[in-house]
């Protein structure tokens, strides 16, 4: 009989961005993967459509009709406030072009109007600790919680103040879309059932075409965060 697996997620540990194009597809290449803990916080906040609700009274001031509409989910809204500044982390999710210094080192970014945010995607990756004894009994396996987001767009700039404190720059307007094309996803992200020695894999049931994002537990340990951007292998 399958066991359903209950558990408490806490304190975000690390992120991935993938770069995609306009259609949702991972773009392998060089820049195209950023994994950071350049993070301080997450939001999303579910986007929906009431529709149109008909009611039509009879002169008597009485409802003879009523057909409400429901209220349909169209996608989630993605914010992230960020913990220092890795420009490609910025680049990657608003488009913005980074800049280079004499040596060739990338050491900022401008932020230009007119960019084209419907002509790139990126996809999240989030995991977190488990409360609690987060291992496996028996077979030397943590569980993590792992969240991935597979199409988003739109992302700009937020505002920032300068002041006694730390200068801190945010992700805000975008969200997540129809049509993903992450699949199974590129990367692996979990174990396979069975004994040891356990094979790492990518993700069991690949996302439908609609998923927004999907929340689990997994068992391969989170990627190592670094400073700007790596290169994405193509399959």
């Amino acid at each position: 009989m399958d066991e359903t697996k209950c558990y408490a997620q806490v304190r975000g540990s690390v992120i991935r961005v993938t770069r995609l194009d306009a259609c949702g597809v991972p773009q392998p290449g060089d820049s195209a993967v950023v994994v950071s803990k350049r993070i301080s916080t997450i939001t999303l906040d579910e986007v929906s459509d009431s529709g149109t609700n008909i009611r039509e009274r009879n002169f008597g001031d009485e409802l003879c009709i009523v057909d409400d509409a429901p209220e349909q989910t169209l996608g989630y809204s993605f914010e992230a406030a960020l913990c220092g500044v890795d420009p490609a982390l910025i680049t990657m999710m608003t488009g913005q072009p980074i800049v280079k210094n004499a040596a060739g080192d990338i050491v900022g970014f401008d932020a230009e109007t007119g960019i084209d945010l419907d002509g790139f995607g990126f996809a999240v990756e989030v995991w977190s600790r488990i409360a609690g004894n987060a291992c496996i009994a028996g077979n030397g396996r943590r569980n993590y919680g792992y969240s991935v987001f597979p199409f988003i767009k739109g992302g700009r700039l937020g505002g920032f103040s300068y002041e006694n404190g730390p200068v801190s720059f945010s992700i805000q307007g975008a969200q997540t879309r129809d049509g993903q094309q992450w699949g199974v996803g590129p990367y692996d992200v979990d174990h396979s059932a069975g004994v040891a020695p356990f094979t790492e894999g990518p993700l069991f049931t690949p996302l439908g075409e609609n998923n927004h994002f999907r929340n689990i537990l997994v068992t391969v340990p989170p990627p190592a965060a670094q400073c700007g951007a790596s290169a994405l292998v193509a399959a």
